[in-house]
């Protein structure tokens, strides 16, 4: 009976997560699609290349196929990057995201096999042994000719196979849903993923049954067979791998945002410190009045080649200190990948998360690939400056350029 039972809510929690998060996923791709004509018409309506390095354009966080399964990062409401000339761009968060969605878990594949199949393997091993032991069963398959090792191994088969094969269905169930979605666009390197990620799973699975059968044998009754793999499942699915972050900030510490902000803000007031006391001494003893034109029109393009000096050197200052910042939080999430790894279902969520590309490590790639383009942004706005002859005032273009045009504007992808 418990076998069945598991078998159907296997099936359908894991049809229902993918039926339930591919709107999710509509959802996400309509959003992206209409933002990203928006954000160009937005950078279209600028008129200078000057503007469009000041004011730059925005670009959203593009929607992941494997969400469906995996929802990992796609979880932050940050979703939103200002792409600009002269600063470091990074995911903001989205005004319009519903709160509610970060307050409640989310049922993907992660969930049904990291927590509700965990928990059933157990459930369904606690008393393959033990059962038998307080029954008297166990005493007459002992007294046959059997050896002990294939008993244990014909339970754990057993028990596995009424575990995996309803898994099995449901990825069946799975593949279908997402083959016949409009909303889901699944390549040929995506359904190899697909296949890896099931395969992960069904190890999880085995591991997870391989501890319950493990306790049952050694425990003398049923009860406290349960009693000992539900303190287990609380350790390995929920204190080891909720516990580990905050492990890590111990051993690993990273200094708070506010202090980045602060040391962001001496270098830059040291920075502009020097370069105001370079323009006093330029114009000490020089009368501004009885200057020449020509001389007038020196100061002026000393000081703007002194202030776009400037914003370079700040810049390179601030990318400086956050890649320090950076640094220090890769080693942290590193440290506290390693300390959680201790628990088979963290394990299986970073492998799945991996896999699907919706864990941290392509949280990073993607960070990377905004800087990158923020660096492409910048040559392709610096190159239309030449072409153009400036294209209006310094700080924010009142003049037009007639020739303005961003059709040849890179994409980010």
């Amino acid at each position: 009976m418990k076998a069945y039972v598991c078998a159907i809510l296997c099936v359908v929690l894991g049809a229902l997560s993918v039926f339930v998060l591919r709107a999710d996923l509509a959802t996400k791709r309509a959003d992206y699609s209409s933002n990203r004509q928006l954000y160009r018409q937005q950078a279209e309506e600028y008129g200078s290349y000057r503007d469009l390095e000041n004011l730059g354009v925005r670009v959203d966080r593009p929607p992941q196929d494997f969400q469906v399964l995996f929802f990992g990062m796609e979880k932050t409401t940050d979703r939103t990057a200002q792409i600009g000339g002269d600063f470091m761009p990074g995911f903001e968060g989205n005004l319009n995201a519903n709160p509610m969605v970060m307050m409640m878990p989310v049922a993907d594949m992660l969930f049904v096999v990291g927590v509700v199949l965990s928990l059933l393997a157990f459930f369904i091993s606690y008393d393959a042994v033990a059962g038998e032991r307080a029954s008297g069963t166990l005493k007459l398959l002992m007294s046959y000719s059997v050896p002990r090792d294939l008993v244990i191994l014909a339970k754990w088969i057993g028990g596995y196979i009424s575990l995996a094969l309803p898994f099995f269905v449901s990825l069946i169930f799975s593949a279908l849903l997402i083959s016949v979605s409009d909303e889901i666009g699944f390549s040929a390197q995506d359904w190899q993923a697909f296949v890896v990620s099931g395969g992960v799973s069904l190890i999880l699975i085995a591991v997870m049954f391989s501890i319950g059968l493990f306790f049952s044998v050694c425990m003398s009754n049923p009860s406290t067979s349960i009693l000992s793999l539900l303190a287990v499942w609380v350790l390995l699915a929920l204190i080891v791998p909720n516990a580990g972050p905050y492990v890590a900030e111990i051993v690993e510490p990273v200094p708070d945002v506010g202090q980045i902000q602060r040391l962001i803000a001496e270098r830059s007031k040291a920075l502009n410190d020097v370069f105001f006391a370079e323009m006093r001494s330029m114009r000490r003893g020089r009368n501004w009045r009885s200057m020449s034109r020509e001389d007038r029109a020196a100061v002026r393009q000393k000081g703007v080649e002194g202030r776009e000096e400037l914003q370079r050197n700040i810049n390179r200052a601030t990318e400086q200190i956050v890649r320090d910042f950076e640094r220090q939080l890769h080693n942290q999430v590193e440290v506290a990948r390693n300390i959680t790894r201790i628990s088979p279902v963290a394990t299986y969520v970073y492998a799945n998360t991996d896999i699907g590309v919706t864990g941290v490590r392509h949280e990073q790639q993607l960070v990377n690939s905004l800087r990158a383009y923020q660096r492409q942004f910048a040559r392709y706005v610096d190159e239309k400056l030449e072409e153009s002859g400036g294209g209006g005032t310094f700080w924010c273009g009142n003049n037009d350029d007639r020739d303005y045009s961003i059709d040849d504007m890179p994409v980010f992808d």
